[in-house]
């Protein structure tokens, strides 16, 4: 068995010590605010409440298509003494009747504003209507208010209906258009650089030496930006050499709200981001972290904005960015619920880890038809740190932590929902 502090090393933090680090900073990081259409705002953050400019729905209306009376006028009505009323008109949905005489129904359709002096809606499957349709004949009434939809039962004007920080849904535009809002004010999408390390990457458009490697991470990384609501900037790939590394940064960081780089930040001679940092003097707030994928992880701020250095496997510079880099994003932008949705599930299979690092490992959540159906994690079978195929299909991230060294059937573990 490892030596678990020998393989952890003095200077490596945990990952709840790294992420404190880094989620203490997006605080400082607040982005302003600007007015989007709202065929357009689907998916940005919202940067103000959104108040209702009057009652929701505006007036009594039908629930059901059928026959609005007022109740007193029918109450008495049973199979064996049926009450039958004349049909006065129509309540339409955007054609209103003003008012029910006494003694009289009058059609109403789901959506129809309830007439004056109407107070009830019966079914229109529970009444008989005549051949002519000119009068209803009731066989029993329901209770005084059935069916109808009262004015302001939903919101009433000046309630907060959608608060600052939330993530706007399909759902939410819905309710943003029913406010009459067409530009609404959602947090500016921060502009983030984007770069890639090393001699042996070429493009994917390339025909790659055995000793090269087709670039996926600026593309993943790209794909990871836009769906945490920012704005990828791809500044390319830097060869390994640290005065273009230094200038490369330079021109990131003097265009962009933060910088992502993949790669050269383990301890390489060549890697070229880690002495770049050094060289500029990056306040250095993580470098390294016990877990697995993505030790050598990287965190500083220079000339205040924040860096982001994930190593250059593709497992772990997807991990990473999934469990440092997205919940800074989502704070920055001010979301109100940052963070992915965290669970505690059983494996699928017997896990070890002898490392002394918490695990991240990829796995599917899935059920277990053996277990009632209950949700599990279905642990993926590869997890080396560079196989980017073992991010296919996977939803979720298991943490195996560094101090539990086997994880049964029955244990319950933390996952992180990842789509």
């Amino acid at each position: 068995m490892l030596n678990k502090s020998r393989e952890r090393g003095p200077a490596l933090l945990t990952f709840d010590e790294a992420l404190e680090r880094v989620i203490s900073e997006a605080s400082h990081h607040k982005l302003s605010s600007e007015g989007v259409s709202l065929d357009a705002a689907c998916g940005r953050v919202l940067a103000a409440a959104l108040a209702a400019p009057g009652d929701q729905p505006a007036c009594d209306n039908s629930a059901m298509d059928g026959y609005c009376i007022r109740h007193s006028d029918a109450a008495s009505a049973r199979p064996e003494a049926p009450i039958t009323l004349p049909v006065a008109g129509e309540a339409m949905a955007g054609r209103p009747l003003a008012a029910l005489p006494d003694m009289n129904a009058a059609y109403i359709a789901t959506g129809g504003m309830l007439p004056e002096n109407a107070d009830t809606v019966v079914k229109i499957e529970d009444v008989s209507v005549s051949a002519d349709g000119k009068s209803v004949t009731f066989s029993s009434i329901p209770p005084v208010g059935t069916y109808i939809r009262r004015q302001g039962k939903d919101v009433r004007a000046g309630d907060i209906v959608l608060p600052a920080g939330e993530s706007l849904s399909p759902f939410a535009i819905g309710t943003v258009a029913s406010l009459g809002r067409m530009v609404i004010p959602v947090t500016r999408q921060p502009r983030i650089a984007l770069m890639t390390s090393g001699d042996e990457i070429v493009m994917p458009f390339d025909e790659p030496k055995p000793w090269q490697v087709r670039n996926a991470n600026s593309y993943a990384l790209a794909s990871l930006i836009r769906e945490s609501g920012g704005v990828p900037v791809d500044f390319g790939i830097v060869r390994d050499c640290p005065k273009r590394a230094m200038a490369v940064l330079r021109d990131a960081f003097s265009t962009c709200d933060l910088i992502v780089t993949c790669g050269g930040v383990s301890m390489g001679k060549k890697d070229p981001f880690i002495a770049a940092f050094r060289e500029l003097g990056v306040d250095i707030r993580v470098h390294g972290v016990a877990i697995r994928p993505g030790k050598p992880f990287f965190f500083g701020l220079f000339e205040g904005k924040p860096l982001f250095g994930l190593p250059g496997n593709q497992a772990s510079c997807v991990v990473t960015f999934e469990i440092f880099a997205r919940p800074f994003i989502r704070r920055v932008l001010g979301d109100r619920c940052p963070d992915r949705l965290l669970m505690r599930l059983s494996p699928t299979l017997p896990l070890v880890n002898h490392t002394g690092r918490d695990h991240f490992m990829r796995a599917r959540l899935t059920v277990d038809p053996a277990n009632d159906g209950r949700p599990c994690a279905d642990v993926f079978q590869q997890q080396d740190s560079h196989l980017l195929t073992s991010l296919i299909g996977a939803n979720l991230l298991v943490r195996h932590p560094g101090s539990l060294e086997s994880a049964g059937t029955d244990t319950l573990l933390e996952c992180r929902l990842t789509s």
